[in-house]
């Protein structure tokens, strides 16, 4: 952007427009073309939001955590002193005394004086306008919200919403307006699209109100945001501060305490401090947080991922708060979001039950298909070329013993048939157990696979699957009671086994002959939107057998796209 004042005074236009909610399609297209085209118009942008928070609600406006080559005079005190000294400064005017009523008719005819123009000194003719501007701004403010009366939005979703207005109905389709009073949401979750195309995830109990078609204000309650480009500059108030988006998704908490924020992706604009009182600002990139107490002091604090409902869908029932898939919930007969049974686990017989029956025996020798979880395709034991799908597909793994322990479990406990006295413990991989509710695992005992179906998951979450991530390994705690087990001959002392991750039948994860000395792997393997199949299957390894294979999938994770 040309920095001369034609082309401010129109980009001022343009959004002082959008702020009083009269911008038509036409410039809102321009404005938008404006501000992904040309990074110096964002910065204006901002600076001019920053400058009408400051009037809405008055108070000094300081600048705090931002490059001093990004501060413009708009923003700072100084503009303020610039206008007290250019008062100061000028040439005293002098005004004639207004005489007596009386002696009106006797004034004579006042003469044109010449017009003499002088320079304006320190203060800029920019900075005029700008005060012009701010000028106007005010007179708007005084007025009233600007835009009010419009409707600017539209209740998207809702799940388990109960709302306090009883003067009208609040479902999904709703229009909501600028008009409205503020909305009470006391229990449940709801989406509110804006027509900008920001959407607003609002959990309850919560006190909200529309400002304007990119304006919101949280009087307590929790949402998250998430602001497209052509949204930039989407607004969150609170009673201690103003959410200025930069292109974010940014969870907000407000209540009579304080506020927090919390910058998922992106970056946002944080000003501090409640109408009438100092003002700060901040800038916040992705994975920030901050607080601001109810007297405007702003600090910092640890940023919480997964403390916000992101997306509900309330015809799946999900709600979804940035984790990922669990796959050991899965197993266990969950959706994936914790509501598994941990300790159960399917079997080769089809079915998702409570596993607790340690012994080994020889598996199917054909794919079992499960008919009672959706999400699951089947099971199987790898021997050979094994069959991975329900369509056929066959991969072929080494020659194994075709035995198995105990099935596809959720969890990760272990304990030796009833003739070895080896009690019933956790397993362990660096140093950690697993097979618990926050640390979750699939056993997985080498020579069985489980094949899971990515695309039933991805109707259910109605979000796009980009990544698999997991730890595999042997668990470290056979070291620890191997002086129980090496009176059996049939325990090796050092077990491997190794590991495979296929999609849609091709590999793209293996370790071979892991052992229980060997430090867990990391998996991370990319899932493209159409990929159907994801397979996790183990075998016994060089060593010819699969007893003391207790191998894991420690945090299994389908990561879904936002």
């Amino acid at each position: 952007m040309k920095k001369d004042l034609a082309t401010e005074f129109k980009l001022s236009e343009l959004i002082l427009l959008k702020l009083e909610g009269t911008i038509q399609p036409s410039q809102m297209a321009k404005l938008n073309r404006w501000l992904h085209e040309d990074p110096e118009a964002v910065e204006f942008y901002v600076e001019y939001m920053m400058q009408y928070s400051g009037l809405t609600q008055p108070g000094d406006i300081s600048i705090s955590d931002l490059p001093l080559q990004t501060v413009s005079p708009i923003l700072e005190t100084s503009l303020w002193l610039a206008l007290s000294e250019f008062e100061q400064e000028a040439e005293a005017v002098e005004i004639e005394k207004p005489r007596p009523t009386s002696e009106v008719s006797e004034r004579r005819p006042i003469e044109a004086q010449p017009v003499r123009i002088t320079g304006v000194g320190k203060f800029s003719l920019a900075a005029l306008l700008l005060s012009s501007a701010a000028l106007i701004l005010l007179i708007v403010y005084a007025m009233g919200p600007a835009g009010r009366g419009a409707e600017v939005a539209t209740v998207a979703d809702t799940l388990n919403a109960r709302w306090n207005n009883s003067d009208r109905i609040i479902r999904s389709g709703v229009r909501l307006s600028t008009k409205d009073d503020s909305l009470w949401l006391r229990e449940g979750v709801a989406t509110v699209l804006f027509d900008s195309g920001s959407s607003v995830v609002i959990e309850g109990p919560a006190e909200f109100e529309i400002l304007t078609a990119d304006q919101i204000q949280l009087n307590y309650g929790r949402l998250f945001a998430s602001v497209p480009k052509q949204a930039i500059g989407f607004t969150v108030s609170t009673a201690q501060s103003k959410i200025i988006d930069l292109g974010t998704d940014f969870g907000v908490k407000a209540g009579p305490d304080g506020t927090e924020l919390h910058v998922i992706q992106g970056k946002t604009m944080l000003i501090s401090g409640a109408a009438r009182n100092a003002k700060n600002q901040y800038e916040l990139c992705e994975g920030q947080a901050r607080a601001v107490t109810a007297s405007g002091i702003v600090q910092d604090i640890s940023l919480k991922k997964e403390a916000f409902i992101r997306r509900i869908d309330s015809r799946t029932r999900f709600i979804w708060k940035g984790q990922g898939i669990s796959l050991a919930d899965i197993v266990g007969g969950g959706n994936g979001l914790g509501t598994g049974q941990l300790n159960a686990g399917i079997n080769y017989l089809g079915e998702t039950k409570i596993l607790d029956t340690y012994t080994s025996q020889a598996g199917p020798a054909e794919y079992v298909a499960i008919g009672s979880n959706r999400f699951v395709d089947g099971v199987f034991i790898p021997n050979g070329s094994s069959q991975v799908t329900s369509k056929g597909t066959v991969f072929d793994f080494e020659k194994t013993n075709g035995r198995y322990w105990l099935g596809v479990l959720n969890g990760a406990w272990h304990q030796i048939a009833l003739t070895v006295k080896v009690p019933r413990h956790q397993l362990r991989l660096n140093g950690i157990e697993y097979g618990t509710p926050d640390k979750p695992a699939i056993y997985l005992s080498s020579n069985q696979g489980i094949t899971f179906n990515l695309q039933t998951i991805r109707q259910y979450t109605r979000m796009d699957i980009c990544r698999f991530t997991a730890l595999c390994g042997l668990s470290e705690t056979y070291r620890q009671y191997w002086d129980v087990m090496k009176q059996y001959p049939h325990f090796p002392e050092v077990p491997n086994a190794s590991f495979y991750v296929l999609v849609d039948g091709r590999v793209r994860f293996v370790q071979k002959d892991m052992t229980t000395q060997d430090p867990a792997v990391k998996i991370a393997v990319e899932i493209a939107p159409e990929d159907q199949f994801l397979t996790l299957a183990t075998t016994q390894g060089s060593d010819k057998s699969n007893n003391g294979d207790w191998t894991l999938f420690a945090e299994p994770y389908l990561l879904l796209q936002e």
